[in-house]
């Protein structure tokens, strides 16, 4: 009977902690509001050195919000030579600068479920290119999921932002992104992974608990 009990907890457990990760993985907000866009947007604007084109473009996105999750498709060239540090000047290997951005706002984005999709360097030349004039030497793409729009903006309005984005102006030399949705992902997600998982080690439990119920 004890064994049974126990039993019974570990898989009320797993299906507890698997529901509570679902609801912390998704967003169940829907779209952005009117009001939610121009709150984030006057905090922006309200930004020394706010660019008004890229605060167009971004006002045009988040008010096209579907609700739904999304990647950020980055490309990006660091500088060959170390670069000033933002806050003393000194010469600094580009790759420790982006370090300090990517922790800082990773940091940040964790927090809401955002986190890489992946990470992948440039190994070699351009093979079947054509149409894009001078091609630039990139260094390596990143693939970052948001679980919404909302939290995009949540991110880019964050105090914080504004002083690790300086890292980033530093240690890149040449970006561009886009937005993404997944059409086909051939690898499980954290929002189908973490669930298997935690009911997977139940299941590894409940297992050794009958095995050393007494015979």
């Amino acid at each position: 009977m004890k064994n049974m009990t126990g039993g019974i907890w570990i898989w009320a457990t797993a299906i507890l902690l698997s529901l509570a990760f679902t609801v912390w993985y998704h967003n169940w907000s829907g779209p952005l509001t009117p009001a939610e866009i121009d709150t984030y947007m006057e905090q922006l604007a309200a930004r020394p050195h706010a660019d008004p084109q890229a605060l167009r473009t971004l006002r045009s996105f988040l008010e096209a919000d579907d609700g739904r999750e999304f990647v950020m498709l980055n490309v990006i060239k660091v500088h060959d030579d170390k670069q000033p540090h933002p806050q003393t000047g000194e010469p600094t290997d580009p790759a420790e600068l982006l370090s300090v951005y990517s922790n800082a706002f990773m940091g940040r984005l964790l927090m809401s479920a955002g986190h890489p999709v992946l990470v992948a360097d440039k190994t070699g030349p351009y093979v079947d290119t054509f149409g894009t004039g001078e091609a630039t030497e990139w260094d390596f793409i990143s693939m970052v999921r948001y679980r919404s729009r909302r939290d995009l903006a949540d991110a880019a309005t964050y105090e914080g932002f504004p002083g690790a984005h300086l890292f980033k102006t530093a240690a890149i030399q040449q970006t561009f992104n886009f937005p993404t949705q997944m059409r086909l992902q051939a690898f499980f997600g954290p929002g189908l992974l973490v669930p298997l998982l935690l009911f997977f080690v139940s299941a590894l439990i409940h297992l050794v608990i009958m095995a050393r119920r007494p015979q």
